[in-house]
């Protein structure tokens, strides 16, 4: 069925692009070419027959494609052969009930106008001809636009969504203007150039002027929309040479450039040449500019069909990145002054490489070359610059926990880890368990800094495949990809608990450990951790096993001075057997948890702490201040702790990841 549907997107892609760009060109080129010329499109017979054979063409295709795919996705939908969607109604209740078949209907019913539009076109000297051609170009360039309701930009709600969407139809109608003008503009200048008098030549130069205006106007939104729309559906370099989806479209923009290779030539070295119109070589200049335009129009429906695969895959920001380099390049680890440079370089390679080949295109091979050279001093530089950021990289470098970091997983990571880890790496983690004596290399301390130094994907491999010192055994036939994750986030858990206890009792910007989200009970209802946090900071109160009530009231006390600093607190209880007098005593800051959220957040306590630990967590789930009833300083008072909140609260949420979200 993909095969069926992909082929039925392309020749849909296909008719529409056709059609749009067929009026494009009789109303923006054609027909001002030859009144320029002191001519009517209306007496070159022979090109406005075929030009109508062309609109015809496209849209019976445009039609008969549009059903193909219609009936592949009601088929896809039903989960039903396409026989039996056919015969069983099915195609009925999809056509009425679902958003692309109302799509579709409105498709449908612009190709009608359309027709209509294309039955007034052949009386070439009433004003209905030139009315009819207007509105087809006004339809198809709809029919175009409805077409971004069928990608992935409609998919995404919101203002990015927005977007995405705008972006998408853009990208649409530059595509079809430019690429759907490719082959009118061949039967053009096969007609002028077959005609060979001084007006004919005169037609085509008009014609390639105003195509390449309007082709350069065309690329340039192409260009901009074309960065939105990889930015939302990759939006990394891993999603791009990672997922197979961002390697279609890394084919998608090679042949772009493609075609813009020649596009330039056609601007640059061809059309130049027609100024002279006595020229005896005008004829042969034609004739290549006519050729050209068809390389182009191949490579367009190249474009086009790497866009109907596209259509059918899931983005490359919403799969797992499977890295194929062994090394890779930590930009952001680089220093500040590096970064600048880099930039500075990357502005240098873009503005050098359209020099070199804007000369390369205009003939004038020796500027060419020196660009190249340029070019390649600048590669250079940039690798000797970034030479010290350069890190050893595995398949999985790049993967996203498909488990959340919450109590949950960290619960089941926590019985994976003693079963398959504890005899090395220890019960607590510090590398000495059972087995570590008789190791050639001592195991890592899992409750240390370094384990954050990491990337998640890096964890990832160690445990499914081992350390590359050989040190470590992989445990993926012991474990699948979602245990895996379970004990990379335990891991993180543990190392963030033992960590968090060195954190201080002022707030400070400097990188801090994150809590795993939980979900909590709380005045009948469900909240969860993160969402909280997103509202203003958190004051964690963990405790057990007795009540601190004169505490809990304290805090109670204050919570018209801690909601102008936005600041929520929430009280857990850790340890200790429920004692009913206690708890009728407790103010409504205490929550109920499970117990593997109480399991998870005693990762966060101390033995010294006593039987109070309290934790200011940010907007993001870090712990910025961490106080303990038996540490020193003890607890902060209430005016302390609406004053920290209210530094937490200028910590900014951290940028949304653009690895996107894993099926």
């Amino acid at each position: 069925m993909n095969g069926f549907l992909i082929a039925a997107r392309t020749l849909h892609f296909s008719a529409a692009v056709s059609l749009t760009g067929a009026f494009a060109f009789v109303c923006l080129i054609a027909s001002p070419a030859f009144r320029a010329a002191g001519a009517q499109l209306a007496d070159a017979a022979a090109l406005r027959r075929r030009l109508g054979w062309l609109c015809w063409a496209s849209l019976v295709l445009l039609i008969v494609a549009g059903a193909a795919w219609f009936a592949g996705v009601a088929s896809e939908i039903s989960g039903k052969p396409l026989g039996a969607t056919l015969s069983q109604g099915v195609w009925a209740v999809v056509l009425i009930r679902t958003r692309f078949g109302e799509d579709w209907l409105l498709r449908l019913a612009l190709c009608v106008l359309l027709a209509l539009c294309l039955a007034g076109r052949p009386f070439p000297r009433l004003r209905v001809s030139r009315v009819a051609t207007w509105a087809g170009f006004l339809l198809g360039a709809l029919v175009l636009a409805t077409l971004a309701w069928a990608g992935h930009g409609a998919a995404d709600p919101g203002a990015s969504g927005n977007a995405h969407l705008v972006a998408d139809i853009l990208h649409l109608l530059a595509a079809g203007v430019w690429l759907g003008a490719l082959v009118p503009l061949s039967l053009l200048l096969a007609e002028t150039r077959s005609a060979g008098d001084r007006r004919s030549i005169l037609v085509a130069r008009g014609a390639t002027a105003r195509f390449s205006a309007m082709a350069v106007a065309s690329v340039g939104t192409l260009v901009i929309s074309g960065v939105v729309n990889t930015w939302f559906l990759a939006g990394t370099v891993p999603a791009l040479v990672g997922t197979e989806y961002g390697r279609l479209l890394l084919l998608k923009l090679g042949l772009f450039a493609a075609m813009l290779l020649i596009a330039a030539v056609n601007l640059l070295r061809l059309s130049p040449r027609l100024a002279d119109l006595t020229s005896a070589g005008a004829p042969r200049t034609i004739a290549q500019l006519q050729r050209n335009a068809l390389f182009e129009a191949g490579l367009g429906l190249g474009v086009l069909a790497v866009v109907g695969i596209l259509g059918t895959l899931p983005p490359g920001s919403h799969t797992q990145p499977r890295w194929p380099f062994p090394i890779r390049v930590e930009v952001a680890a680089a220093p500040v002054a590096s970064q600048a440079l880099l930039a500075v370089l990357a502005a240098v390679l873009c503005v050098g490489a359209i020099t070199a080949v804007a000369a390369a295109a205009a003939g004038r091979y020796r500027c060419a070359s020196i660009a190249a050279g340029g070019l390649a001093l600048c590669l250079a530089v940039g690798w000797i610059t970034l030479s010290s950021s350069v890190k050893p990289a595995y398949p999985t470098s790049f993967y996203a926990p498909t488990e959340p970091y919450a109590a949950d997983s960290i619960v089941r990571g926590a019985e994976l880890y003693a079963t398959n880890c504890a005899v090395c790496h220890g019960a607590g983690g510090h590398g000495d368990g059972p087995a570590a004596a008789g190791l050639p290399v001592r195991p890592a301390d899992l409750t240390e800094v370094h384990l954050f130094a990491h990337k998640l994907g890096d964890l990832f491999w160690w445990v499914g495949h081992g350390y590359p010192n050989g040190a470590m055994p992989g445990f993926a036939s012991a474990m699948n990809p979602s245990q895996r994750w379970d004990v990379i986030n335990f891991l993180l858990a543990r190392a963030a608990g033992v960590q968090t206890r060195e954190v201080g009792l002022q707030v400070t910007a400097a990188a801090a450990y994150p809590l795993p989200d939980f979900a909590f009970d709380k005045d009948g209802g469900q909240e969860t951790l993160r969402r909280i946090t997103q509202r203003g900071p958190v004051l964690l109160v963990l405790f057990g096993p007795s009540v601190p009530v004169n505490r809990l009231q304290e805090l109670a006390q204050e919570q018209p001075r801690f909601r102008v600093a936005r600041l929520t607190v929430l009280a857990i209880r850790l340890a200790g057997p429920r004692e009913a007098s206690e708890e009728a005593r407790v103010p409504s800051l205490a929550v109920g948890v499970s117990p593997e959220v109480i399991a998870t957040l005693s990762l966060f306590r101390a033995p010294a702490d006593g039987n109070e630990t309290e934790l200011m967590l940010d907007r993001n789930g870090n712990v910025r201040a961490r106080w303990a009833r038996n540490a020193p300083g003890g607890l902060p008072p209430p005016e302390t702790l609406a004053a920290a909140a209210a530094r937490v609260a200028q910590i900014p949420l951290a940028p949304l990841s653009r690895s996107g979200h894993v099926h």
